[in-house]
């Protein structure tokens, strides 16, 4: 089965006591989560404090553990239901409990319906480096339900712009139009405007869902979806202040796309109306971090320890390149932007 075949894009929560009856469910959620909607899930919980402190070994272990108390066994199925951070939480955990268990997610922000819940691939964060212990694991299902958002604050909304935008920059220029314009209309996020938001989810997830189809185990095109992050993970690490995901790609598209300028492969125009694009959303276009520092973080950074960098380039909106260049050149590049 595809990937695509196995998400649900609805308005409402109305099929899921459908879809989940005859499995042993155990959730794992958010406390935010559980405080607005736990009560439309009646089933065994483990609680998270969800935040990139959190998303790491310690709380795998003790979700673990309790699992355990619970009596959750090897046909138990697992269900996160949160954000990023809980979705990725729950696929590691889903893929080690006994040696693996079926599992389903139920992403509740923007950026996780569009980008972290699609697509199979789940990371933990060691050391202070982001994602850096992971695996790829299909879930049985996601279900996509804009009902969730009706909650959302606007800061989490242009988080999950951000990785929309992305996906449109990367090769659908119609999402990225259709993008701009609805969030340049909806700063405060109008739920009455919801089925437009609805097509845009639906959108970028399918268009993300075709990438991953062509390359699961990311060894060559899906590697594209990485636009802007190998400078978003050092802006987050290096950051004195928490940094929302959404935020430090777009700054790291920018940075990417002022990048590709040096390089000839993105036309001035190009970063220009990205932007100002960015700019009238409400996405940050840089960041006060000193370059020294960024380079430091990206230069000590496991998945560049053969020092080089497969760098995501936005040649144009709807069109992208992946040039693998040494961390001195990149360095080199960063400094003269």
């Amino acid at each position: 089965m595809s990937v695509i075949d196995k998400i649900y894009f609805r308005s409402s929560t109305e099929e899921l006591r459908s879809i989940l009856q005859d499995k042993k469910v155990f959730i794992i959620i958010d406390k935010q989560v559980e405080k607005l909607y736990g009560s439309l899930f009646p089933f065994q919980k483990v609680f998270i404090d969800a935040s990139e402190e959190t998303k790491n070994l310690a709380t795998v272990q003790s979700v673990i553990d309790q699992l355990m108390k619970m009596g959750a066994d090897r046909d138990c199925f697992l269900l996160g239901i949160g954000g990023g951070i809980i979705t990725d939480l729950t696929c590691f955990v889903a893929s080690v409990y006994r040696r693996g268990v079926k599992y389903a997610l139920i992403p509740t922000t923007l950026l996780a319906q569009v980008d972290a819940a699609i697509g199979g691939k789940t990371g933990i964060n060691n050391a202070g480096f982001k994602n850096i212990i992971g695996l790829f694991n299909k879930p049985e299902f996601v279900y996509v339900c804009s009902h969730f958002l009706r909650t959302l604050d606007e800061k989490n909304m242009l988080s999950g712009a951000a990785e929309m935008l992305k996906i449109g920059i990367i090769g659908d220029s119609t999402l990225y139009k259709k993008a701009v314009a609805w969030f340049k209309e909806n700063h405060l996020m109008d739920y009455d405007t919801k089925e437009d938001l609805e097509s845009l989810i639906l959108r970028a997830a399918k268009y993300k869902c075709k990438i991953v189809e062509k390359d699961f185990h990311e060894h060559g095109p899906r590697k594209v979806l990485n636009l802007g992050h190998t400078f978003a993970h050092a802006i987050e690490k290096c950051s004195p202040v928490p940094v929302s995901h959404g935020n430090a790609v777009s700054v790291g598209i920018i940075m990417a796309a002022r990048i590709g300028e040096k390089m000839g492969k993105t036309n001035p125009k190009v970063t220009n109306a990205l932007v100002a694009d960015f700019t009238a959303i409400g996405l940050p276009t840089a960041t006060t971090i000193d370059i020294r520092t960024l380079m430091e973080a990206i230069s000590k950074d496991q998945r560049h320890a053969d020092g080089t960098v497969d760098f995501v380039i936005p040649e144009k909106i709807g069109s992208v390149s992946i040039k693998r260049i040494d961390i001195d050149q990149l360095r080199t590049l960063a400094f003269s932007i």
